[in-house]
């Protein structure tokens, strides 16, 4: 739903204007802060929030607690024969997420392809974005846009990637966890079956970033061959992606109370990869985020070095959380 509501929010700035009355974030953009201002827009999100509320307590009240008000449907009477395996059962439990945050990232994608075909125009003369989007030697600003565009869809994706590790902990927390391993099953495959979900399924996620912008992009400017190249530049990001798994795995086997502290990493990425240059961080700052160190595809030229550094550290910072996580009891802390 974000998604969808920056999306509708994005065309404003190629249309009318009329499709963002059905976003959120445009009722807050026709406020028109420093711009001529407009309070009346804030009125509709007070009011949409009001109704919504409502409607949620309405509901509330007609259906049983952990039940919706629509009766659900029996389910087989056995089981899918890859549910009685964890990879089976890991991608059971988290395509729900899988398949939400790819839409969330395809439309992203989208946006921003969307503006491509334009963005001469867009910028104008604001220099500031003149210089945000520069061209990289013989390569145009188009590009450039599309380059630098393919790093939201990435930072995105790394919400899912730390969510993803974060299952792990909700399973042993909500008692899940303890009659599957009371089974011959070991734990380390147990946990190994979430651990290829979240790095496989986050290359999903980032993957749909790049059709988006890539078909968003072709239907504007006529030219879908941009979608293999514009899925290349997004699948890119996928090793910067890994050590975010690799820490989330590290605080869960270590510090298992505290791996919640993986979103602050996502969090620093975010500000490092959106604000840095505003903000005029030192490089030694701005190179703790695994995403400083990606390859602008396809404005600059692939560099395979920094992406196998990032997946050694991903694959180190995992290791060592599972062998950590061997040590400890289900939900508590790592014992010697």
């Amino acid at each position: 739903m974000l998604g969808l509501a920056f999306v509708l929010r994005a065309v404003e700035d190629t249309g009318d204007g009329t499709l963002s009355w059905f976003s959120p974030i445009g009722w807050v953009r026709k406020a028109r802060p420093f711009a001529g201002e407009r309070w009346w827009p804030l009125l509709v999100a007070v009011a949409a929030a009001v109704a919504l509320v409502a409607v949620a307590d309405a509901l509330s009240d007609r259906r049983d607690i952990g039940a919706g008000p629509v009766t659900p449907r029996s389910g087989p009477r056995t089981a899918a024969p890859g549910l009685g395996r964890p990879l089976g059962l890991a991608l059971r439990l988290q395509r729900g997420g899988l398949v939400g945050w790819s839409a969330g990232v395809f439309l992203t994608g989208a946006a921003y392809g969307w503006l491509a075909d334009d963005i001469e125009d867009l910028v104008g003369d604001n220099e500031a974005v003149r210089d945000a989007i520069a061209p990289y030697g013989d390569v145009g600003r188009t590009d450039s846009y599309l380059a630098r565009s393919m790093l939201t869809p990435a930072l995105i994706a790394s919400g899912y990637a730390v969510q993803s590790v974060l299952r792990l902990r909700g399973e042993e927390t909500s008692l899940l966890a303890e009659p599957v391993l009371a089974t011959l099953l070991p734990r380390h495959r147990w946990a190994a079956g979430h651990l290829i979900v979240a790095p496989g399924g986050s290359v999903l996620v980032l993957a749909a970033g790049g059709p988006g912008a890539g078909l968003a992009y072709g239907i504007t400017g006529h030219d879908l061959g941009q979608v293999p190249r514009l899925l290349g530049a997004a699948l890119v990001y996928a090793p910067a992606l890994w050590p975010l798994v690799g820490l989330t795995t590290a605080l869960f086997g270590l510090v298992p109370r505290a791996v919640a502290a993986a979103w602050a990493a996502v969090a620093f990425c975010l500000v490092i990869g959106v604000l840095s240059e505003l903000l005029d961080v030192p490089v030694r700052v701005t190179g703790l985020s695994p995403f400083q160190h990606t390859p602008l595809l396809p404005a600059e030229d692939l560099a395979v070095a920094p992406l196998l550094a990032l997946s050694a550290i991903a694959v180190a910072l995992t290791v060592l959380g599972l062998i950590d996580f061997h040590r400890q009891d289900l939900g508590g802390t790592a014992t010697i």
